[in-house]
């Protein structure tokens, strides 16, 4: 408490702008139920290919980013018995200039195959929303016959693709 009180007397003193407040800390997050059965299935697939090595390190998973949304995702469609792909189709910079990737634009982030199915996930986390190529391309994936999901938590993928 005196040590504030003494950096605020040493701002006026120097006439200093006030400090500024600091940010208030993120919530810590929370592993959801779904998330940490996607962990038991990948940790007793393990021991299952690995039946000789008891001491299996314990991997984790997360869904609070895209990047590790998709991970489970695609983990989870593996486990249960079908095929997924994260889609890379973000172009790269280089020699001081931008080049587009040759895949069709606003493709979805994970594509597979699941029960004969054909599965198309797009992944969205937190404000992220779809922009107008992507809403073309659901719409032809849907007019085609396969299935369009839009995940934005690991829970939600979870019961909506034990129900496909």
């Amino acid at each position: 408490m005196e040590c504030a009180i003494q950096s605020i007397n040493l701002n006026k003193m120097l006439n200093l702008p006030p400090d500024k407040p600091r940010k208030t800390p993120k919530a810590p997050y929370r592993k959801p139920q779904a998330v940490k059965e996607l962990e038991e299935m990948f940790h007793q697939s393990r021991m299952n290919r690995y039946p000789n090595q008891p001491g299996l390190a314990y991997l984790t998973f997360r869904d609070d980013t895209a990047n590790n949304l998709t991970k489970c995702i695609v983990k989870y469609i593996e486990l249960k018995g079908g095929f997924a792909s994260r889609i890379n189709n973000q172009g790269t910079f280089r020699d001081g200039r931008y080049t587009f990737n040759s895949s069709k634009k606003g493709i979805a982030d994970v594509m597979g195959t699941y029960k004969g199915r054909s599965l198309n996930i797009e992944v969205k986390i937190g404000k992220d929303r779809m922009s107008e190529a992507q809403i073309n391309v659901q719409e032809q994936v849907t007019k085609a016959g396969g299935v369009y999901y839009i995940a934005k938590n690991f829970t939600d993928f979870k019961t909506y693709f034990d129900n496909l």
